[in-house]
């Protein structure tokens, strides 16, 4: 009787451990990193920020002055796409709970249950900095002052340090967030700003240009692209992938775009907990990485028409960025007064970013990228370039030997422009200068947005 009883137990036991094992291989995830790094312009700085903060070293020179653009941190989504979440997402949300055999693992079923985005306000949490965009910036900032420490001292003066941002709270907060990086939270109330603005020249150059708004930004032919990709093998496979994934048959490409939209959100708002491998939002767990590669690229077709290499007039129209540039790191106290401060901090926004990545020539493939480049290998991929608090930095050297060099950075890694030396970080000032000369001498930004009317 006890031989039976002892039988029966471990019969028992080994089906309770095979009941366990049978869970967790329900509940395999994808890694953090596989998401991470495929958000587009939803990716968190930490998935691709330069960590090696060793100061750059050049024989004879040392550095004298830089202009930095950067953009806001990690932030709350829009109105609509909050609104969206809330209702189109907490529909979808019911319909795969409400299924007699459920698609996901109990674990990942108590996560969608309890999950809400009804803790967000769509009109006066939209868009605002959240923690991560804060720490995303004073983390930032630290790693630039351990770079170039004698550039970016820990002492603020106006003569110094001149910080400028748009008239967002996403902005501010990152410029008070870079500002505490450098200085200490109980020395950024002394920081002087010039008065903010929604089209400023400089920081959104593209915002009061009604040509781009009418040929680009308001065409429909700009996003003809993205919209064929949909009808792609790939991207057809990838909402199938969902589809199969939540049991929703009729599931559609545009509920699909808006869990990964949630999915990237969630995904950047929190970092990974200590021995957590995988995304905190529930709605990651329905992609396969072959998945979020194809809703990647989607949103890079969209980027790369709008303010990428898809129009020219896109990219020129950055030329008073580049302008303001050369100005700040070109003047000294013999060529200009009143001088510019020996550091330029400026605080904007994705679409500024990307115009300017793209005047310098930097992330260009050799074709226009198309809807039929999906399983090409592409240098415009917004997960890199353009993640929260992406960052692009201009650095002067003054040397013993030789004229000023520039130091361009981007993502806090040295890169080389083309036709300067490709053999070289550095190049010359001059060469530098002559290679945007039509930036800086024919910037005519009101004739190349002038709308033309018959």
């Amino acid at each position: 009787m006890l031989n039976q009883f002892c039988c029966l137990f471990l019969l028992l036991l080994l089906h309770f451990f095979a009941r366990v094992s049978c869970v967790e291989e329900e509940c395999r995830r994808l890694n953090r990193a596989d998401i991470e790094g495929r958000l587009s312009t939803k990716t968190p700085y930490r998935a691709i920020a330069n960590y090696d903060d060793m100061p750059p070293q050049f024989a004879g020179c040392h550095p004298t002055r830089i202009w930095s653009i950067i953009r806001h941190g990690t932030r709350n989504p829009s109105e609509s796409v909050i609104l969206q979440a809330q209702n189109r997402l907490s529909e979808i949300k019911k319909l795969i709970l409400d299924q007699p055999n459920s698609p996901i693992c109990f674990a990942e079923q108590n996560k969608l249950r309890q999950w809400s985005w009804n803790h967000l306000n769509a009109t006066e949490d939209e868009k605002l900095l959240v923690a991560e965009g804060e720490d995303e910036l004073i983390e930032l900032a630290e790693r630039m002052q351990r770079r170039f420490p004698d550039l970016l001292p820990d002492l603020y003066s106006p003569e110094w340090y001149y910080f400028k941002y748009t008239a967002t709270q996403r902005t501010l907060k990152s410029a008070e967030s870079f500002a505490t990086g450098l200085f200490g939270r109980h020395r950024i109330r002394s920081i002087r700003y010039p008065p903010p603005l929604h089209e400023d020249p400089i920081l959104r150059f593209y915002k009061g240009c009604g040509k781009w708004k009418i040929d680009v930004d308001k065409n429909p032919e700009t996003l003809v692209n993205a919209r064929r990709f949909l009808a792609e093998p790939q991207m057809e496979s990838a909402v199938e992938q969902v589809r199969s994934s939540t049991r929703i048959a009729d599931l559609q490409p545009e509920d699909v775009q808006l869990m990964y939209t949630v999915c990237a959100f969630e995904t950047a708002w929190h970092r990974p907990r200590h021995g957590s491998g995988s995304s905190d939002s529930v709605w990651c767990n329905f992609f396969d990485v072959a998945t979020l590669d194809a809703l990647e690229f989607f949103e890079d077709l969209e980027y790369y028409w709008n303010d990428g290499y898809g129009y020219e007039l896109t990219h020129r129209i950055a030329c008073p960025a580049i302008a303001d540039m050369f100005a700040a790191i070109s003047s000294s106290e013999k060529e200009e007064l009143p001088r510019r401060a020996n550091a330029t901090l400026y605080f904007t926004h994705s679409g500024t970013l990307l115009k300017l990545l793209a005047h310098l020539g930097l992330a260009r493939d050799k074709k226009p990228l198309t809807h039929k480049h999906f399983a090409s290998e592409r240098l415009w991929r917004t997960s890199q370039i353009d993640a929260f608090a992406t960052n692009l930095a201009f650095i002067r050297y003054d040397c013993d030997k030789e004229e000023p060099q520039v130091l361009v950075m981007h993502q806090e890694r040295v890169v080389r422009l083309p036709k300067c030396p490709q053999d070289e970080d550095l190049c010359p000032m001059a060469k530098l200068r002559s290679i945007f000369a039509k930036s800086v001498d024919h910037c005519d930004v009101e004739e190349m947005c002038r709308v033309k009317t018959n």
